[in-house]
């Protein structure tokens, strides 16, 4: 499914809903990911070599005797 189509499914089910609860949860989502910033998050990320490091460095400290 192409991402079009997603978007435009996603829009005819959110005009249909009229819960306020989940209009809510959906407006909360939608402000939480509005001041997301990519671009500084890519700052502080590690690469997958060193999750992997760190992940095997956790393993062998806590379960491997």
């Amino acid at each position: 499914m192409s991402v079009v189509t997603k978007k435009s499914e996603l829009l005819k089910w959110l005009s249909s809903v009229e819960d306020e609860t989940t209009i809510n949860q959906l407006d909360n989502f939608r402000k939480q990911h509005k001041t997301f910033n990519f671009k500084k998050e890519l700052e502080a990320a590690i690469t997958a070599e060193e999750l992997k490091k760190r992940t095997t460095k956790y393993i062998l400290d806590n379960y491997v005797s």
